[in-house]
């Protein structure tokens, strides 16, 4: 049994450095909130660039393998954060905002019951009409850059801890 569904372009995830991680995903501001003379509030936005920045952390034993990565490296991330994708009643196809980790995705009504769909390239496409909004679930591989990282040890209680930041790019 894997300890983890995090995947990391590093070097590798040594046993006992990657149980109970915690992936937090952030939108990255791309504008800004202005006022008008009247008081309203506008948001301006500067590009249609929709990326995300992540905290990943870990509580365990030992830490991953850092070897070869510094700031400012690209790794490929298959991360334990879901995204979800709605389809209006009487749609049956959708492509996936960002490429889906393989086996991670899945399809529920407004109960959660499982809806059968079939998964070509980055678009889902179900195999009848729902008259109810289907939701679509998955883990997102992003390709991000290194902002940092942290590692720590707890020499008496044999544990140590990580933290990665990273942007999408």
């Amino acid at each position: 049994m894997e300890e983890t569904n995090l995947i990391l372009g590093l070097s590798g995830i040594p046993p006992q450095s990657a149980r109970n991680c915690r992936q937090e995903l952030f939108p990255i501001p791309n504008g800004e909130f202005k006022k008008t003379v009247n008081g309203n509030t506008l948001f301006l936005e500067t590009t249609e660039r929709k990326r995300y920045r992540s905290i990943i952390s870990c509580k365990d034993v030992n830490s991953p393998i850092i070897d070869g990565i510094w700031v400012g490296s690209q790794i490929n991330v298959g991360c334990i954060q879901n995204l979800w994708q709605g389809l209006n009643p009487g749609e049956t196809k959708i492509s996936l905002v960002r490429p889906a980790v393989a086996g991670s995705v899945c399809a529920v009504n407004n109960f959660g019951d499982k809806i059968k769909f079939k998964l070509i390239d980055n678009e889902v496409e179900l195999y009848r009409e729902y008259q109810e909004r289907i939701f679509i679930c998955f883990r997102p591989w992003m390709i991000m850059q290194v902002v940092n990282f942290s590692l720590e040890t707890d020499e008496w209680e044999m544990s140590g801890g990580w933290k990665l930041t990273l942007e999408e790019i």
